[in-house]
């Protein structure tokens, strides 16, 4: 039997060699012991131990916690502290190391052999969580490079966006300055060229396939060989048929107006197919990195506002974003007012997740969650998503709270699993504008990474209207998440595009259908006849159906007889906070437990 290796942190020598007997005695083996937290890291930057105790009230210049800290920092080695005193500070500092578990000194044999045992299980469990989705990530890197260039271009598509911008990022050394050429001026700049076609759907309108994609073609050869014509290192993206982006490194502001101009004047020389001559004209905006925008989404996002700016001026001309472009034309005080509010709400600790139970039509169990948004206002109290997700998708804002919502659901499941609360799973919306993100695959991976949740208990939805647009790579995007072991849900089923071949083409999981056609189902006869069938559909392509809104005994008997799988709605339970919820499910483990 292969015996895990234990570092030892105590500058007591007595209670070090005490702790190391009992380890010993009960199927341990003691690598190191070591009385302060310098020389604890200077052994793990060179040895890798199985498990690492720690005193947090060492000698020396730090202590036992800020050892955990760095030592995280170097290597991922799961660390339970001793301490012979347990402030609620002295937790919640030792928390934030991400350690395995906590002991009071003096301590009795049993409790650390149950402590060391359950941590390295518990170690052992989410290294394989990450070695696994390591391994997905790892074998769809080629998949990532041909879905990642256009097919007729052959330019690199949105997909590759972040990574091109952070290239010409790395490019930045520590003063800020492009160390492109030396012979250059310095660049700290990076300028986003946001190229819309001008009346494109009506020039393609007179075109054949063929034809359209040998313009698209020729346009992209203009713009890619007046870029490599520059003596800066630019990069050339094709977004959508009519949308290019080129990012370029630039010394000062005032020139990039002067290369917008110029590939305006390219795009504007005739373009001959067959016969026939054609003239393009194009919208440029422009935004720059760092002044307009830390990353390449809000970049992206200004200077499309620009270039939607310069074709409502007649088009053929660049414009540099302002940030009055951000301001909503109909723009209300009260809606300006909430909007400072709403930013200062994520730094305020004012928003909280409910969740609102999901529950099996079979066993009457809770087995799943939705995860829905309130901010807690502080002169309106409980405000409901729908108050201000609009608001928030407008400013940009809707990104880092759509952050917040995974990050925060994905850890309150892992604390819901450390409780032995793993028998359901949480769904979490996603907003078109975080779907569209570029970097959302790395957003989801990490956040799996750091709360190391099986994958499985994590349930993404998406509205229909949202995947409408760019079907064939939301498709691609759904795999990716798919493959990661994530349910992939459709919310709403019923308001927007729905067909039985447009259901056919995407890896969803499970179909929720609209409260709007459960609404009075027992008594509106065409909505109980379109829910029967929708609820047969969704079985027959091996779909699990849940109904929303649900709210008399009427409708869940009438889904009853449907062969509904699951339900949500006020006849069971309105969203609650966390600890009601944990309340429910804590109370129904405990009865089901008793049962078996």
């Amino acid at each position: 039997m292969n015996l895990a290796n234990i570092v030892i942190v105590e500058d007591e020598l007595i209670i070090a060699k005490n702790t190391a007997k009992k380890l010993k005695k009960i199927g341990y083996n003691i690598a190191k012991i070591v009385s302060s937290g310098r020389d604890a890291i200077d052994y793990v930057s060179k040895n890798t131990p199985d498990l690492i105790l720690m005193d947090i009230a060492i000698k020396g210049d730090i202590d036992g916690i800020e050892t955990a800290h760095q030592i995280k920092s170097i290597t991922d080695i799961p660390v339970i502290f001793l301490t012979a005193y347990a402030s609620d500070s002295t937790i919640d500092r030792a928390s934030k190391t991400g350690s395995y578990g906590y002991i009071i000194k003096p301590f009795r044999e049993k409790e650390l052999q149950a402590t060391v045992k359950m941590s390295l299980s518990k170690y052992k469990e989410q290294s394989k969580i990450r070695k696994s989705l390591q391994d997905t990530i790892n074998g769809y890197s080629s998949y990532f490079n041909d879905i990642c260039t256009n097919n007729i271009t052959n330019l690199p598509n949105k997909l590759f966006l972040r990574d091109s911008f952070d290239y010409l990022l790395s490019l930045v050394n520590d003063s800020g300055e492009v160390s492109n050429n030396n012979k250059l001026p310095a660049q700290n700049l990076i300028a986003v060229f946001n190229i819309n076609l001008d009346r494109f759907s009506q020039i393609c309108s007179g075109l054949n396939q063929e034809q359209q994609e040998i313009i698209i073609k020729k346009i992209s050869q203009r713009i890619t060989h007046y870029i490599s014509k520059c003596s800066f290192e630019g990069i050339t993206l094709h977004l959508k048929e009519h949308n290019f982006l080129v990012l370029i490194p630039l010394d000062k502001q005032i020139t990039a107006k002067n290369y917008g101009q110029e590939i305006l004047k390219e795009l504007r020389q005739s373009f001959n197919i067959g016969d026939r001559e054609i003239l393009i004209s194009a919208s440029i905006g422009i935004t720059f990195y760092p002044t307009d925008g830390s990353n390449i989404e809000e970049l992206l996002d200004r200077s499309q506002k620009a270039s939607e700016y310069a074709q409502q001026q007649g088009g053929n001309r660049c414009q540099i974003f302002t940030f009055a472009f951000n301001i909503p034309k109909n723009c209300a005080a009260e809606n300006s007012t909430m909007e400072g509010e709403l930013h200062h709400a994520l730094d305020n600790n004012e928003l909280e997740l409910y969740y609102q139970p999901k529950v099996n039509l079979t066993t009457n169990l809770v087995v799943g969650a939705e995860a829905l948004l309130r901010w807690n206002h502080p002169t309106m109290g409980i405000v409901s998503a729908g108050k201000f997700i609009n608001l928030a998708e407008e400013t940009g804002l809707i990104k880092p709270i759509g952050a917040w919502v995974l990050d925060s659901a994905c850890k309150q499941i892992k604390l819901w699993h450390n409780m032995g609360l793993d028998f359901f799973r949480v769904g979490v919306n996603l907003s078109g504008v975080q779907f569209r993100q570029s970097d959302l695959f790395h957003q989801i991976t990490q956040v799996l990474f750091n709360t190391a949740i099986k994958p499985q208990h994590l349930e993404v939805e998406l509205t229909e209207t949202i995947l409408i647009e760019n079907v064939k790579t939301n498709i691609q995007r759904l795999n990716l998440i798919k493959e990661l072991g994530i349910q992939i849900a459709l919310d709403d089923f019923g308001t927007g595009y729905s067909s039985l071949g447009y259901l056919k083409q995407f890896p969803f999981d499970v179909l929720k259908i609209d409260a709007s056609f459960v609404r009075n189902i027992n008594r509106d006869r065409v909505n109980a006849v379109i829910t029967k069938n929708i609820i047969s559909m969704a079985h027959q392509l091996g779909l699990k159906v849940v109904a929303e809104g649900v709210e008399t005994e009427a409708e869940l008997g009438y889904l009853q007889e449907c062969g509904c799988d699951e339900i949500q709605g006020y006849l069971f339970s309105r969203p609650i906070d966390v600890q009601s919820f944990t309340e429910l499910v804590s109370q129904q483990n405990l009865i089901t437990n008793q049962i078996a």
